[in-house]
């Protein structure tokens, strides 16, 4: 299948406002492929050279940010992914990898790919919420005070295929998520998990539910969940029983 590519090269310092959003570029041969998505407000801020921003078709950006500092980064979004909410996506230094699998959402996210080769992988049909922070590095050095060494470098951050990430949480360098997994709200996760159908959870988190797996839908009709009433039962019911009677008409 063919696709119309609009292709942006630059080669020079230039602020150029274009439909849905803003590219700051300075550099050269930096290339930014959109394919005609919707963009909303989405802004391109890159200073350095050979790098690539590439976004699949049928992708929606709604208020997001990409910000890129060095050279040879590439950002790859996937087909059918959606930024819901206010997204800021970043590379630094050199060579770093940023990669979204197709059909991946997020509700408002901070993704930050930091130091020379690092990388942060996200499988496909993952659902993000709110308020979350993934970083492949801490930006800043710790360092030793017997030796003078710096010990905090980068580690690489894996997400697998179908994983759910409530609000409220931090990942930290080498993390790994193993498919059909969920994380829980307000989690900080600072290690790799191996097991997948897990429920992981906790500040730190640690494997909380074994054996799941998780749907966007909300489901009702199965074992042990119970039908509520129809509503001009409830209604009825108002007139004539007691607030504990009609509980244990809907129970």
């Amino acid at each position: 299948m063919k696709y119309t590519v609009p292709l942006y090269i630059s080669s020079f310092f230039q602020s150029k406002k274009t439909q849905g959003g803003v590219r700051n570029i300075q550099g050269e041969f930096n290339t930014i492929i959109t394919h005609q998505n919707n963009l909303e407000n989405v802004t391109f801020n890159i200073q350095g050279s050979h790098n690539l921003i590439l976004i699949h078709p049928n992708v929606h950006l709604s208020d997001v940010d990409f910000n890129i500092y060095g050279d040879r980064h590439r950002i790859i979004i996937g087909e059918n992914c959606r930024f819901n909410g206010k997204g800021s996506i970043w590379a630094e230094d050199e060579n770093c990898l940023i990669s979204i699998g197709r059909d991946t959402t997020f509700e408002g996210i901070h993704l930050s790919a930091t130091e020379t080769g690092s990388r942060l992988l996200i499988g496909e049909d993952c659902m993000f919420s709110y308020d979350i922070d993934i970083r492949t590095g801490d930006s800043h050095s710790i360092i030793s005070t017997e030796n003078g060494l710096r010990y905090n470098y980068a580690k690489d951050v894996v997400f697998g295929n179908h994983v759910w990430v409530a609000s409220h949480c931090i990942f930290t360098k080498g993390v790994l998520i193993p498919s059909n997994c969920v994380v829980g709200t307000g989690s900080l996760i600072n290690k790799a998990f191996k097991e997948e159908n897990t429920v992981i959870a906790g500040r730190p988190a640690e494997v909380v539910r074994q054996k799941v797996n998780w749907l966007r839908e909300r489901i009702y009709q199965q074992a042990g969940v119970k039908e509520l009433p129809e509503t001009e039962d409830l209604n009825q019911s108002s007139k004539t029983v007691n607030f504990s009677e009609r509980l244990k008409k809907i129970g």
